[in-house]
């Protein structure tokens, strides 16, 4: 009863988080933040821990909806993989093949039922592959199956949103780092960061868009550095961060 009592408490924090105009400092502060992260604070992997079993426990809760098939480009990798105790086939096809969009696989997934998952790709400071794909499975379902999000890094961030909501209190900061931390580093330079095990310190991981940082002040629903101009962003962002941030729910 205490574990759904926090997490109802957790949905209603959600439900009433902060809903920026415009989500440019924000990401800035969050790409900056994770940019300076140790690679690796071996005082936080609980936080990590937590969310892979959390991430095993929401696999297993998905496949009596979804039929999931492991794919990889790679020939050597072909036959079958062990998760949990059974045994999965994995599936060649050539480089080019997988989902080119998100929209894609939703359309697969509602004519079929089948998810197609790379194992390509899945090493991870804590995770083992099978881990790794498991998160992917989890994720790629509630994001962009369930949640409508496209890929790319600005729904990786929307689909924060959603997962959060079933994961485990102490797996929400691992969570943070893998997702928005990521993402926004991955919008800010154009390119994907280190994997990083680091708690994102200073950041609300509930109300997205809150940031202990004396510097910065929210100001008609702008996150502003103290003095600035609140006018100039007033004319954009909307409708990106509610793509960006706010699922669907």
């Amino acid at each position: 009863m205490k574990h759904l009592i926090k997490k109802l408490l957790r949905e209603g924090l959600l439900n009433e988080k902060l809903k920026l105009r415009n989500w440019d400092n924000y990401t800035t502060l969050v790409a900056d933040s994770y940019a300076e992260l140790p690679d690796y604070d071996s005082s936080v992997v609980s936080h990590w821990e937590s969310l892979n079993n959390s991430n095993h426990t929401l696999f297993k809760r998905l496949l009596s909806k979804v039929n999931v098939v492991f794919t990889t480009n790679d020939k050597s990798k072909v036959g079958a993989i062990n998760i949990d105790g059974n045994k999965y086939k994995v599936e060649f096809i050539n480089q080019g093949d997988e989902y080119q969009s998100a929209s894609q696989m939703r359309n697969e997934f509602n004519e079929t039922g089948t998810l197609r998952i790379s194992i390509d790709y899945s090493e991870h400071p804590i995770f083992s592959v099978t881990d790794n794909i498991v998160f992917r499975t989890v994720h790629d379902y509630m994001a962009h199956i369930l949640g409508n999000h496209d890929f790319g890094a600005k729904g990786e961030i929307a689909s924060y949103n959603r997962h959060v909501k079933m994961a485990p209190q102490d797996a929400i900061p691992a969570l943070f780092s893998e997702v928005v931390g990521q993402a926004s580093y991955t919008i800010k330079n154009n390119t994907f960061p280190k994997q990083k095990i680091a708690v994102m310190k200073g950041f609300d991981f509930i109300n997205l868009g809150m940031v202990d940082d004396d510097n910065y002040e929210v100001v008609d629903k702008v996150l502003i550095k103290k003095g600035e101009d609140v006018e100039q962003y007033k004319t954009k962002g909307g409708e990106e961060a509610k793509a960006i941030f706010q699922s669907e729910d």
